[in-house]
């Protein structure tokens, strides 16, 4: 049962199931608030990932999620505006169905948020993946 579920959701998001597994571990830590640690679950896949736009992919989620990081934990805003603005540029180049539909609303969100980075917003108003896988 839970194969199956993890294969529907892999085939969802257009993904073969080690790459859903750390994948889905990222998304789920990025969605919870917890930016570094999700930025981890998807360097550590970024690292062995051969499809060059899985790697641009994952490197987009990598830098956004460093971003939130900076931005709520070292309160650097210089480093989050940076991180964000490179990371959305290799979200903004990736096909729409990599991530199921999920990567062009999360594209908006992003985008929104960054254009609001001088207000003070709280981190759990953070754009989320939302995946539920």
């Amino acid at each position: 049962m839970i194969d199956d579920v993890a294969a529907s959701a892999g085939e969802a998001l257009n993904v073969h199931k080690p790459a859903l597994d750390s994948f889905a571990g990222g998304a789920s830590l990025f969605d919870g608030g917890a930016f570094f640690e999700a930025h981890e679950a998807w360097e550590e896949r970024w690292l062995v990932e051969t499809d060059p736009a899985w790697r641009e992919f994952l490197q987009g989620l990598i830098q956004v999620a460093a971003g939130f990081h900076k931005l709520f934990v070292t309160k650097d805003r210089e480093s989050a505006t940076r991180l964000l603005a490179k990371g959305l540029a290799k979200l903004e180049r990736c096909p729409g169905g990599i991530a199921g539909g999920a990567l062009g609303r999360f594209r908006e969100e992003v985008r929104a948020y960054t254009a609001r980075l001088d207000q003070d917003i709280a981190p759990s108003a953070a754009p989320k993946l939302g995946l539920g896988v």
